[in-house]
């Protein structure tokens, strides 16, 4: 995989980034709920702010638990704390 400032999971609605926002966090792993970067997707406006290092724990995890999500993509993208973080 290749190296990125940031990591995003990517879902088709929002129930998905919920259910998966709670699985990870129940199991330890960073999550941030974040605005969907328009450069990854226009489809769900919710995504979640991992960190690179967990993509392949959270994929065992989403498949192990079925969850739903449409793809983890990375950006190399200037973070804004104040756009990028929702709360």
């Amino acid at each position: 995989m290749a190296e990125y400032l940031h990591y995003y999971i990517l879902f088709q609605n929002h129930t998905d980034a919920t259910a998966m926002y709670r699985a990870l966090k129940n199991s330890g792993i960073y999550a941030q709920i974040s605005p969907t970067p328009r450069e990854l997707s226009v489809c769900c406006g919710v995504s979640l702010l991992i960190h690179g290092e967990d993509v392949e724990e959270i994929k065992t995890l989403a498949s192990d638990k079925g969850l739903a999500y449409l793809s983890i993509d990375g950006l190399n993208n200037t973070f804004d704390n104040t756009r990028h973080k929702y709360g």
